[in-house]
């Protein structure tokens, strides 16, 4: 063996040492980077040379390939946890919102404002000819009509909120699916020029966690190499360098919850393709739960209550008669149907113009009669909601009670969530995450073998000199 080759075997182990100390420095430097792995160098020996019928003698190392360390199983768990976490976190967010709407300890609210109503009804039962009680009565329905009317706007405004999200939240998917379609034909060229990716990927990987965060994905490469991404119970987002973009559209109501004039998710693979009730889990997915199930369910609670009080209050109202002795008025306006009813309820015209088409007794030029003011007040505990199983109050207190349980719950299992995430996060961190002081301990060892390769270089250059000197 010649003492070029001892040269270039000291030189492959200078190489692989820098290369090492690079790789260290790189990690180092991302220590505190998201979604990095961390790298690993890893040599192979170079091919011995024989030196006769001695044996064979190495020649160096070569640097075989910069390894990526990284689990894909557990990537996958965290991308999955994720999206379940974001998915609670966003229905969290929405379902406050509900629950500040029908939060009365800061004033009056609907229960109170509708017991407030029949308890003047009472009252007029006890001075059934007073133009003053009436009055009152009067009052307490305009400001049980107002409260209402406002639940149901603010519920509305938490839907058309969500709406707003929706369509913000199909940007930044279409968005994201652009860039990671872009980064697959970056990784697939670096592949194919014989590099190894490490950094690419982990970009990647960080872009598809953000995306699985919207909704429900599943993630495989097809027999060419093509990463594919799915929507689950849609089809393909991004296949290769083809990738598809959502729009949103306002549409009319459908029979699974989705309101009026709501925003419809259109695919791009379709010219009709709705994929609203297909898009499940993730932030996406909670925004459409909630505004087609539990605001849908609300608003249409609320409009049965509505709906409720006027008409079982008129049929009443309507076979008394007033303190002029006129009978058949009503004492809300007619609605013919529950739909919109909380939003449409109001005063009759003959009430709203003058307290004393105010009905309170059954018979005509009869003071004292109260009859109907007393039956009107006792509407208030008739089990007349619910087919005939709840009252007024209890119907509206379970409305309030399920918005609780339902936040609640969601909060649990959110919490119940965050812990799992951080135990999956630690576990990626042990695996993949960047140990500042392994990292510096690999520094001072590639720093060692670096010298230790140029005193290789070293001493064959002087045993090169020796050779050379004997030859003159």
């Amino acid at each position: 063996m010649g003492l070029p080759n001892v040269l270039n075997t000291g030189h492959s182990g200078m190489m692989a040492a820098k290369a090492g100390v690079a790789t260290s420095g790189h990690n180092v430097a991302n220590a505190n980077t998201e979604g990095y792995s961390r790298q690993r160098v890893q040599t192979t020996t170079n091919t011995p040379r024989s030196v006769g019928s001695k044996g064979m003698v190495g020649t160096g190392t070569l640097i075989d390939r910069v390894d990526r360390i990284n689990d894909e199983y557990i990537e996958k768990q965290v991308r999955n946890s994720g999206r379940d976490l974001a998915h609670m976190e966003e229905k969290d967010l929405m379902l406050k919102q509900v629950e500040d709407i029908f939060n009365e300890m800061d004033g009056e609210g609907l229960n109170r404002l509708m017991s407030k109503f029949f308890n003047e009804f009472r009252k007029l039962g006890n001075d059934p000819d007073s133009e003053a009680v009436r009055q009152s009565v009067r009052e307490a329905s305009q400001a049980m009509v107002s409260d209402f009317r406002r639940l149901r706007k603010e519920v509305e405004d938490v839907r058309m909120h969500i709406d707003a999200r929706i369509e913000g939240q199909v940007g930044e998917i279409n968005a994201l699916a652009t860039e990671i379609k872009d980064m697959n034909i970056r990784i697939k060229t670096a592949a194919l020029g014989g590099a190894a990716p490490n950094d690419l990927l982990d970009k990647r990987d960080q872009l598809l966690r953000k995306l699985g965060s919207y909704m429900d994905l599943s993630m495989h490469k097809d027999n060419h190499g093509n990463f594919i991404v799915d929507i689950r119970g849609v089809g393909p987002l991004i296949a290769g360098p083809e990738v598809q973009r959502f729009a949103v559209e306002r549409s009319p109501a459908d029979d699974q919850g989705k309101p009026e004039n709501a925003l419809d998710v259109k695919s791009s693979s379709s010219a009709n393709s709705i994929i609203t009730h297909s898009v499940k889990g993730g932030k996406m997915g909670a925004l459409l739960s909630v505004r087609d199930n539990t605001l849908s369910t609300i608003m249409e609670r609320l409009d049965e209550l509505a709906y409720g009080v006027s008409e079982s209050v008129n049929q009443i109202h309507r076979q008394g008669f007033s303190r002029n002795g006129v009978q058949g008025i009503d004492y809300f306006k007619q609605m013919d149907t529950k739909h919109r009813a909380a939003e449409f309820i109001g005063l009759s015209d003959h009430v709203s113009a003058s307290v004393n088409n105010i009905a309170a007794a059954l018979v005509p030029d009869a003071p004292g009669d109260n009859r109907i003011a007393v039956a009107i007040a006792n509407v208030q505990n008739l089990r007349l909601m619910n087919e005939g199983k709840s009252s007024m109050d209890d119907y509206f207190n379970s409305i309030v009670s399920d918005v609780g349980v339902l936040s609640a719950r969601n909060k649990s299992t959110m919490n119940q969530q965050r812990d799992i995430q951080q135990q999956l996060g630690k576990m990626r961190d042990q695996i993949s995450g960047v140990s500042i002081d392994e990292e510096t301990t690999n520094l001072l060892q590639y720093q060692h073998v670096f010298d230790a390769s140029a005193k290789v270089i070293s001493v064959a250059d002087e045993m090169l000199k020796t050779v050379l000197d004997l030859r003159r």
